[in-house]
């Protein structure tokens, strides 16, 4: 067994805690000590080092393991010889050995909340629709499509004139203002018009009727094609309505300045559509 120097003769108060003279150079007292013992072993090197370290937990506990840390630190000096110095991989190596990695598992976990409709149905009205320009709302066929046009109507052709449901929706949250959520149908039938992205994949949204039994049960995002911000420019019987897209911001309802053009989207932008209409209650 090899010769260890006593812990009593290894003067602990002057260590230094500069990491550099710890791993570097041996406390005072204990040099010649350990180079005792180092030609002790040299001169039987058929011994094999055989030494067992125990660290108690008491009073005095880290003035203790500050003793055992120094211990084996000359131990491994004594292993190496002094062709090098302990370095810091050596202490790197010592507390791998010491502390175990261990993998931590976890696991992840998702959750999913419903949120109610942001429209919520209040009631229906059924009016006239006409722009600024006197023009009605008609409805014809194109490749067995129903689509909107503008026509000015006399005589017995305003039987033509298609008369709108309009819905009036509260927000949820109440937002405030002056604008008004409507989704807007052709009375008499379950036609809705519709703001969405054309099929062909164009930025510019277009203008659809499409087919719905009851508006009533169209909810959270499905509804907001169908929802317009009704927005009116005054408060007497002359004042006009714009009609802006929930879908599509900026976009509105719009009619052309020639007759028969289709009922359709344009961009706020836009200084030639017609985008504002006069509103007729139907007794």
């Amino acid at each position: 067994m090899a010769l260890v120097p006593d812990l009593s003769s290894i003067p602990m108060e002057g260590y230094s805690g500069d990491d550099e003279m710890f791993y570097s150079d041996s406390p005072s007292g204990m040099k010649d000590d350990m180079e005792d013992a180092a030609q002790w072993q040299s001169s039987t090197s058929h011994c094999s080092l055989d030494i067992h370290v125990q660290i108690t937990h008491g009073k005095g506990s880290l003035h203790s393991f500050r003793k055992a840390v120094v211990l084996v630190v000359a131990v491994e000096k004594l292993k190496r010889g002094k062709e090098r110095f302990f370095g810091d991989e050596d202490l790197l190596g010592l507390l791998d050995s010491i502390f175990v990695e261990e993998e931590i598992g976890f696991s992840q976990a998702k959750e999913t909340y419903a949120s109610a409709s942001t429209y919520r149905y209040q009631r229906a009205t059924t009016c006239r629709i006409k722009d600024t320009s006197n023009k009605c709302f008609v409805m014809q066929k194109f490749h067995e499509n129903a689509q909107l046009v503008a026509l000015q109507l006399q005589g017995a052709n305003i039987q033509r004139e298609e008369k709108v449901s309009m819905a009036f929706y509260a927000t949820q949250p109440h937002q405030g203002g002056s604008k008004r959520p409507v989704a807007l149908g052709l009375a008499g039938k379950n036609l809705y018009l519709s703001c969405r992205a054309t099929e062909d994949g164009q930025d510019s949204p277009k203008l659809y009727l499409e087919e719905i039994s009851n508006i009533k049960d169209v909810k959270g995002e499905d509804l907001n094609r169908f929802i317009f911000m009704k927005s009116q420019d005054g408060l007497n019987e002359t004042s006009t309505n714009s009609f802006e897209s929930v879908a599509f911001p900026g976009w509105y309802i719009s009619t052309s300045q020639r007759e028969n053009e289709l009922v359709q989207m344009v961009h706020q932008k836009n200084q030639e559509a017609i985008k504002d209409f006069n509103l007729f209650s139907v007794i």
